[in-house]
């Protein structure tokens, strides 16, 4: 028994001596992921692919969000009425290198890129089995969309940045900013592959996700963003001759049987997507409210709504009992529209039903049966005549659009009699139009004007007008704004409004015309943003270069 013992223990040493040091230590985790075995099957990518998706809504989306608010303010739409002085007011003194929107749209961009990236340099792995090519090929056109959003949008705000196309797996602190133009030829490329591999919207299996058209849509702006306006007209021809989509021109939806108009009924809640029998949308962000998984956090109505609820009469009463389910709940009216975003570009409208009543409320009824104003309109009564509604704050106008107006659902509604609601009926609870057919058009006109043809402009935004049963215009009547105003009208708090002025060249000089309160606070070389400071001072190998005006 005892030799038994000695053999044994020989032949454990043995194996042990004979062993590779590496081998032995080398760890295989078989109940966690980790990046070695986290995409072994095509879920996973669908997976990594769903977190892009997802992180595209803080990015540019959420107006609750640094980034997501500055994509909308300051503008010639908008305005901060907190205080004169509040964030963005004060552009030329906020907007600088260390500002924390600065840094948060180019930390949320560069990650976006960076989730496209760990998609594109795992899928082509021979050894990962696919349904088919065409599977693996939609994945990567998917990450490369993404990929492409991120350097446009990245382009336009900063103008030349770095051009990472690999995962980063060690720290690094040599990043060069490459041209503008690369930047926005790098966009191109990645939105060539996603246009040839996308599904049609006909082979869609979940709302939500990417198509043919949504590609060609992005390929329309950032061709015209190179200044290629003949490829421009040919990727937005793709989408507008396409027989599966068409401007909505009758009414449809959940609730096309009472008050209202088409326009009105595209942004009614449960209307966005296809299912709903809506044509016109091209992309939809989904927040499948009471869904689980989903959400509400899109609080447009809490930021654009005014804070009508808290106004008082001449009597010294409170004009409503609270937030009403007939006006879009509980605003604070953070964002005043401006004088521009409420009456200048609705001059001479006539039938234009984008600004009809249904659309847009000039004034409300005073509910508190307290008021010696009950029952009246406050605006007409001169019921507000005295109140001391600083910077627009406590009434301006409300945009039926961004709030379930008589419709939020039964656990924000207090006394269905009267409409009181909750302090939480602030969100806006429908799934929000990234893109949708209009913009299309609207799109279309911009490179046919640029393209010395602005008959076939005048005859693209003729079809949006004639929708919305708007006077038709004539050539000579069209301009770069007469196009941004046109813009407003249909894609009023839609549309990154700052985004658009900039990548079009009119930020500075629609801000300092229609602004009245960051009109004379914003310098002229801020029509891009400053490189963020942690970028350059991190960045120790290679000195990237500040935009000019900028320390």
């Amino acid at each position: 028994m005892k030799n038994i013992y000695k053999i044994v223990l020989s032949v454990c040493l043995l194996s042990c001596l004979s062993c590779n040091e590496n081998d032995w230590l080398q760890e295989e985790p078989l109940d966690f992921y980790t990046p070695g075995n986290s995409f072994s099957k095509p879920s996973d990518f669908n997976s990594a692919i769903a977190r892009i998706y997802k992180n595209v809504f803080p990015t540019l989306l959420n107006i609750n969000s640094n980034a997501g608010r500055a994509m909308h303010y300051p503008s010639d739409m908008v305005w901060d009425a907190i205080d004169v002085t509040h964030d963005l007011n004060l552009y030329e003194d906020k907007m600088t290198p260390t500002t924390n929107v600065v840094q948060d749209l180019w930390t949320n961009l560069y990650r976006m890129i960076f989730d496209a990236n760990v998609v594109l340099g795992r899928i082509d792995d021979p050894s990962l089995v696919f349904d088919s090519e065409e599977q693996r090929n939609g994945f990567k056109a998917e990450a490369m969309f993404f990929r492409a959003l991120a350097y446009r949008t990245l382009a336009v705000f900063y103008g030349g940045v770095p051009i990472v196309l690999e995962e980063t797996t060690t720290p690094r602190r040599d990043f060069e900013r490459a041209s503008k133009d690369a930047v926005i030829d790098q966009a191109l490329s990645d939105l060539q592959f996603a246009v040839e591999n996308l599904p049609e919207v006909t082979e869609l299996k979940e709302d939500g996700r990417l198509t043919k058209a949504v590609a060609n849509h992005l390929l329309t702006e950032v061709y015209i963003i190179k200044g290629d306006y003949s490829s421009a007209i040919s990727a937005a021809n793709e989408v507008i001759n396409n027989p599966n989509y068409e401007l909505m021109k009758n009414r449809f939806g959940s609730r096309m049987t009472e008050q209202g108009d088409v326009y009105w009924d595209l942004f009614r809640r449960n209307n966005q997507n296809r299912s709903s029998g809506n044509r016109e949308s091209l992309w939809v962000r989904q927040f499948e409210y009471l869904v689980d998984g989903g959400g509400a956090d899109n609080p447009w109505p809490r930021f654009l709504i005014p804070m009508y609820w808290q106004l008082k009469g001449a009597d010294d009463e409170n004009l409503f009992i609270g937030p009403s389910n007939a006006y879009g709940g509980r605003g604070i009216g953070w964002y005043a529209p401006t004088l521009y975003a409420r009456d200048v570009i609705w001059e001479n409208a006539e039938n234009d039903i984008r600004t009809s009543d249904n659309n847009i409320l000039r004034d409300i009824v005073a509910n508190n049966p307290n008021s010696a104003f009950y029952g009246q309109k406050i605006v007409e009564s001169g019921a507000i005549d005295d109140f001391p509604n600083i910077l627009d704050r406590w009434w301006n106008v409300i945009f039926t659009k961004i709030a379930p107006v008589n419709n939020f659902p039964d656990e924000f509604v207090l006394n269905p009699e009267t409409g009181l609601l909750n302090n939480s009926s602030n969100n806006m609870l429908t799934d929000q139009y990234i893109f949708r057919l209009a913009e299309t058009y609207l799109l279309r006109a911009e490179a046919h004007f640029l393209n010395g043809d602005p008959g076939s402009a005048a005859a693209d935004i003729n079809v949006v007008r004639d929708r919305s049963s708007a006077p038709l215009i004539s050539a000579a009547e069209v301009d770069m704004d007469y196009i941004l105003d046109e813009r407003s009208r249909e894609l009023a708090w839609e549309e990154l409004r700052v985004f658009t002025l900039m990548r079009t060249g009119k930020f500075i000089e629609r801000v300092k015309q229609y602004n009245p309160v960051t009109g004379d606070r914003i310098a002229d070389h801020q029509s891009v943003w400053p490189i963020p400071f942690r970028e350059i001072e991190t960045n120790t190998e290679v000195k990237l270069v500040q935009n000019p005006g900028y320390f």
